[in-house]
């Protein structure tokens, strides 16, 4: 069992928070964190403290603990299945953005879908979707942008994956009902009667047939698949919070450790 740190280190860690040098308080963050439920008190304690510098660490560190703990959170629920493909869409967006904003998420989902027909077939969908002009254009395939649904919601262009994960989510909503499917290396949608929505070919509509190969993507496909290209697009822009966020989650998730990653992003 971890012994508790002594009060003298708490006050000496507490002290160090309001060091004018960044790297010193950044470390004192760090061992605060390392406090479990102590953290929390401490933050009770000193979130309104009249010292103006100290109020503003603390409401950082309250900032850090809760998106750590979110992380922890949606990790755990991959694990047990507890967690739907959307709500998992959104806290990939929010470990990779932690300053997204849920509710302009949910009134932009909301505004979309006051406007889905009353009578939904898949070729509706489809048009449906077109006319929202929700689009991929194959430039710059690692966009971050493109794997983000708050900016695929704002912008109404993404990948693949993600125009198909809105419009499954808006079937839902509309009693229209597809999987999303790996169909000659592009994300698609297709419904029970073998109808495939392509939308990186413009919502195009096909019938296939039983002989066609498909792969099912699984929602843990779906996220790993999002997270691995978000991974890929940190690296290429140098992010290396962004990196090791997201490079924790996917090891996670893959039953591993960020540090046990070739170096030089592990050890």
């Amino acid at each position: 069992m971890k012994a508790k740190p002594h009060k003298r280190t708490i006050d000496a860690l507490i002290n160090l928070l309001e060091d004018e040098d960044r790297h010193v308080s950044t470390m004192a963050m760090e061992q605060l964190l390392l406090l479990d439920s102590d953290v929390d008190r401490l933050i009770a304690e000193l979130q309104e403290s009249h010292n103006p510098v100290l109020r503003n660490r603390i409401h950082q560190l309250g900032k850090i603990l809760k998106f750590r703990r979110a992380r922890e959170v949606f990790i755990n629920s991959v694990h047990e299945s507890n967690i739907s493909l959307w709500d998992g869409i959104i806290q990939i967006n929010y470990q990779y953005n932690p300053q997204m904003n849920f509710s302009d998420v949910d009134t932009m989902t909301e505004e979309v879908a006051e406007r889905l027909p009353r009578r939904i077939t898949t070729v509706r969908m489809a048009t449906f979707m077109r006319n929202e002009n929700f689009s991929f254009t194959g430039e710059d395939i690692l966009g971050t942008d493109l794997f983000l649904i708050e900016d695929v919601l704002r912008q109404r262009v993404g990948s693949p994956i993600l125009l198909s994960v809105v419009a499954r989510y808006l079937g839902e909503i509309a009693n229209w009902n597809a999987s999303i499917v790996l169909f000659k290396g592009k994300h698609c949608l297709i419904d029970s009667d073998f109808h495939l929505v392509e939308p990186s070919e413009g919502w195009r509509v096909t019938r296939l047939t039983r002989d066609d190969k498909l792969h099912p993507c699984a929602d843990r496909d779906i996220w790993l698949t999002i997270l691995g290209q978000l991974f890929l697009s940190a690296l290429l822009e140098g992010r290396l919070q962004t990196i090791h966020r997201v490079g924790s989650i996917l090891s996670k998730l893959c039953d591993g450790e960020f540090r046990d990653l070739p170096f030089p992003l592990g050890r």
